[in-house]
């Protein structure tokens, strides 16, 4: 990938799947004359004719006897994604058409696109950073509002400005330790090795908070899931509708009706998670009751938090208490539900009882009426702690492989430190300073791609879908 700039790329770049539209995408020397050896124009200006960004009605031919609609996107070199010439080919959504497409473009002269290379070339062409490159990755995999909001942030370039701050500190320090060698039979020191340390300590504490405070992306991925558990009739699928905001769930009077487990994401603080929906648990006899129990009862085992829902209404009993104990659930919010149908003294006095189960808080709802709703949110918040993830759209996101080599540039600056420590004059340990200060900002420089590899490059952008 990274050694044939110049030869011209194609690949199918809409999603997976049957669509209105699919998109088949071109980029390098001969993007735009490959297209034109495919295509008829409603106009009589040629896509070679075009201006830097054009967009042209006509048909594609895959086929020398197939003429289909398309609309041609022209963006000419440096205006686009990869700074090449790129053509985005708009036509019908239908997997076969696409691949049709895709292969009349092979037959002119263009190759297939391998995971991630239009974004290689962009980064390669001075289009972003390394690590903006890899934020593109994070747009692509976000699966909710809160994900992409997170993953743009960093295609925006906040990550290299912080870390270009850093580097240029380093910089600067590592050019008053080589000035203390070049003039080391001057009686000139241009930086104490107090000073030395004191500054040094102040980036590494920046970088270690940075390591700290940020989220991982691998863990980003994952929303937290959120089960709700109980009794047949116990109001579950009338709280998954109210939460979600959808009718996702089938309600009736009837037990048993919701059978497969149902899934919705939800707002929770400023964040999200998944809510799953799944068959009440009873004792019946019945087959298929039985399958959706054991679903039930598996799921709860997996999920992040359990929220189980109890009938205020109904005769009391212990059997939701013992389900809990016996799946030995670590965390565990009780929603008292149909609170409506109760008096406030009848309400009061078996929300207590609940609360001596001491199994997790227990807050009063109601599906019908939407009362409690916002305090059983606020519960679930507190009972998921650090993975509820709410502040994820704001956080700064650190990949595995960033972290590392933040890690990496932290043990350097430590080291640098520790020679200062026993040192009177910085010329006493200057080289061996400045050797380590070069580790830190080599290190610093591959989380932005000023310091690469072809290792390194292969690694990142093999985690990128083919047409991205």
């Amino acid at each position: 990938m990274l050694d044939r700039l110049d030869t011209t790329i194609v690949a199918v770049s809409s999603a997976p799947g049957h669509g209105a539209v699919g998109i088949v995408r071109l980029s390098g020397p001969n993007a735009i004359a490959i297209v034109e050896g495919m295509s008829k124009l409603t106009g009589e200006i040629p896509l070679v004719c075009g201006s830097g960004s054009t967009r042209i009605s006509g048909e594609v031919r895959p086929a020398a006897d197939i003429g289909l609609p398309a609309v041609f996107y022209v963006f000419r070199t440096p205006r686009s994604y990869t700074r090449q010439d790129l053509v985005e080919i708009h036509s019908l959504g239908s997997p076969a058409v696409l691949e049709m497409i895709r292969g009349r473009a092979m037959a002119l002269g263009a190759v297939a696109a391998q995971p991630g290379e239009f974004t290689a070339r962009a980064f390669l062409n001075g289009a972003m950073d390394l690590s903006e490159a890899e934020a593109v990755a994070g747009v692509i995999r976000a699966q909710s509002d809160t994900q992409l909001r997170a993953s743009r942030r960093m295609m925006d370039g906040r990550l290299a400005h912080v870390i270009s701050g850093v580097r240029d500190e380093l910089a600067e320090l590592l050019a008053l330790v080589e000035a203390d060698i070049d003039f080391a039979e001057e009686p000139i020191e241009f930086i104490t090795p107090t000073d030395l340390r004191d500054r040094l300590a102040a980036i590494a504490e920046r970088l270690s908070r940075l390591s700290s405070e940020a989220k991982s992306t691998e863990r980003f991925d994952q929303l937290p899931r959120i089960l709700l558990l109980g009794r047949p009739n116990a109001g579950k699928s009338s709280l998954m509708n109210i939460l979600s905001g959808t009718s996702r769930a089938i309600c009736a009077a009837a037990a048993g009706t919701t059978r497969d487990i149902l899934s919705a994401p939800i707002r929770l603080g400023r964040g999200e998670a998944i809510l799953l929906d799944a068959a009440g648990v009873d004792q019946s006899d019945d087959e298929i009751i039985a399958q959706a129990r054991m679903l039930t009862l598996d799921a709860a085992q997996q999920v992040d938090l359990v929220c189980l829902v109890v009938d205020l209404s109904a005769a009391e009993d212990d059997a939701a208490l013992e389900l809990v104990r016996t799946l030995g659930l670590v965390r565990v919010v009780v929603a008292a539900n149909k609170c409506d149908l109760l008096s406030a003294t009848e309400v009061a006095h078996r929300i207590r009882r609940m609360e001596a189960w001491n199994v997790g808080p227990v807050q009063r709802v109601s599906a019908r009426t939407g009362a409690g709703i916002d305090s059983l949110r606020a519960a679930w918040l507190d009972a998921l702690g650090d993975d509820a993830g709410t502040t994820l759209g704001e956080a700064m996101l650190l990949s595995e492989r960033q972290r590392s080599v933040i890690a990496d540039a932290c043990e350097a600056i430590q080291r640098t430190m520790k020679l200062s420590e026993s040192a009177t004059e910085t010329v006493d340990y200057a080289d061996l300073a400045a050797f380590e200060l070069r580790e830190a900002l080599d290190a610093l420089g591959s989380v932005s791609g000023a310091v690469t590899t072809d290792d390194l490059l292969a690694r990142v952008f093999a985690n990128f879908c083919i047409g991205k």
